[in-house]
Parts: structure tokens; sequence; C-alpha cells
């Protein structure tokens, strides 16, 4: 017999160790319902883009996906923080983030006389 509470052994022994592990995923998975909603959206992008777009006078005028990105960009020519940082993100990359350093850092130099004998120093 089994006890229900037992501590089911790991199929290969030190493959999983308590505590601080830097292969676990701390953060989690990410949402079924978030992948299905991000797929959805590139699709519908992706098929609604090619669509053309007509202005309010009824003129078919750029493709819906051109016409999103003059939106985008006449936002980012009006100051708007989030056009600016959308459009430079989607074409020079996201920024690094700086990583946090010990505020403490010690360093140490080190003087070594020149070992060519002929040289004197200023003092004789």
């Amino acid at each position: 017999m089994t006890d229900s509470n037992a501590v089911k052994r790991s199929p290969r022994p030190g493959q999983f160790k308590q505590g601080d592990d830097s292969r676990r995923n701390t953060h989690g998975q990410i949402g079924k319902s978030v992948l299905k909603f991000n797929k959805c959206l590139r699709d519908l992008i992706i098929t609604e883009g090619e669509r053309k777009h007509t202005d309010a006078e009824g003129k078919v005028t750029l493709k819906k996906v051109e016409w999103l990105t003059r939106v985008v960009w006449n936002k980012a020519l009006q100051g708007e923080p989030w056009a600016v940082t959308f459009i430079a993100e989607r074409t020079e990359g996201k920024v690094t983030q700086p990583i946090a350093a010990e505020q403490n850092i010690v360093y140490r130099v080190i003087y070594e006389k020149p070992k060519d004998k002929d040289k004197v120093d200023a003092n004789g």
C-alpha cells in the first residue's frame, strides 16, 4: 500500500531540487486564452489588412494595414508617446534593460615599476 501523501520520486534522481532553481519558470505559463487571442489578432490583421479602406466620402484609398500605419504615424507626429514608442520598437527593436548592479564595487589598481632597468625616474 502506498500513502497518498507520500512524496513521489522523480523519474531521474537529481533532476529537480527543492528551493531556488535557475531552470524553473517563475513567471508561469502564458494562458491559452492569451495565446488564442494573439493568434486571432494576427490572423485578423493579415486577412483584414489586405482589404481596402474607404474614407468618410466612400472613396477607396489604401489597404487597411497601410491606413492603420498612417494613423499611428500621424499620432506620433502629434506627440503621442505611445505612438512614438510603438514605431520605435517595431523599427529599431525594444531597448535592452540594464541589469541592476551592486552599489559597493571595489576596484583594485596595481602600480608596477617599469621592467626596463635603464630608465630612471624623475627623482634620480
